[in-house]
């Protein structure tokens, strides 16, 4: 039997435990003020989010409608529907405030648009077998280096699940130079990408139940690079991948556990990814895609609610 000091010591260690549940819940960070939600589209299978800055819009993918929608950024009115017949458009890749990179998983190729979203053609239908997640970034004037996931035999490792074009861009008119598979890193299940050129580095989410995580990748080799995020453990599917700037090098990423009862953002570090926080949106759940924005001197997350919509936020200072 337990002596008395013994039950007043276990009652105390149960109160204090209670308590500091109680602090770590309150401590979650909750964003409740909403700037907007788009309007309800519920067989629309709402997907990826891009942002072209001197429109301030948003183009957003309906996978399942086989549309795309073009929002203003800062009050969510639909502006633009674009059809994209037997598509199933799926990623969104905004390259320098130029181009719009639309991944078209049924037709195993990538759209291009102006930011007018006029349609200027495709590449990849060759290469490609189950395009998702695109992400770019800047080599030199006029060109640019896409990466796109590639979710062929879904849960099955694979060390060719990114490919790498080079694109040239001038004057309403572009041309691949090359392409290649990037890296050997075994994936099973791809879709979310992410580059940050500044420190040379490129985030792919694996989305396996048994393989949950994020994969950084050193941008010029390839190679895992081993860090903290990767060891960050995801108790659901690691989804979209955003990133929030606040110099050249520094900032954080957000990276979404998707779950329709316990939605997260997490937030690590840009540069050493220790990990930082965890976000809720209120009304928001099961997000697939996000994008981040800076407009008026904020930053701003638009984060895609079950399928069917769009909300976004402003971001609170992070020190």
């Amino acid at each position: 039997m337990y002596s008395s000091k013994k039950m007043i010591s276990i009652f105390f260690i149960s109160i204090v435990l209670l308590l500091t549940s109680g602090c770590q819940s309150n401590n979650k960070m909750v964003l409740s003020d909403p700037l907007f939600y788009t309007q309800s589209m519920p067989n629309a299978g709402i997907d990826s989010i891009g942002f072209l800055m001197r429109k301030h819009v948003i183009v957003v993918t309906g996978k399942e409608a086989n549309q795309l929608y073009v929002y203003n950024a800062m009050n969510g009115e639909l502006k633009q529907t674009i059809e994209r017949p037997d598509a199933y458009p799926n990623g969104v890749n905004v390259i320098n405030d130029e181009l719009v990179l639309i991944t078209e998983r049924d037709t195993h190729q990538v759209s291009v648009f102006d930011t007018s979203m006029k349609f200027l053609g495709t590449f990849g239908a060759d290469i490609l077998r189950q395009p998702y997640g695109i992400t770019s970034y800047k080599k030199s004037d006029g060109i640019y280096q896409i990466f796109i996931t590639d979710s062929y035999d879904y849960d099955t490792p694979k060390t060719d699940r990114i490919t790498s074009f080079e694109l040239s861009y001038d004057k309403d008119s572009f041309s691949i130079i090359s392409f290649e598979t990037f890296g050997e890193e075994v994936l099973y299940q791809v879709e979310s990408i992410m580059v940050d050129s500044s420190n040379n580095t490129l985030l792919v989410a694996d989305e396996n139940k048994e393989h949950y995580k994020i994969a950084v990748l050193d941008l010029n080799s390839g190679a895992n690079i081993g860090s903290k995020l990767q060891d960050f453990i995801f108790l659901t599917d690691p989804e979209g991948i955003a990133l929030v700037k606040t110099s050249k090098n520094s900032g954080y990423w957000i990276a979404t556990e998707q779950s329709k009862t316990d939605n997260k953002f997490h937030l690590f570090d840009r540069e050493s990814f220790e990990y930082l926080n965890t976000l809720h949106l209120e009304d928001i759940s099961n997000t697939d895609g996000i994008a981040t924005a800076y407009m008026h001197g904020s930053w701003y997350l638009y984060a895609v609610d079950n399928d069917h919509r769009v909300g976004a936020f402003k971001l609170p200072e992070m020190n």
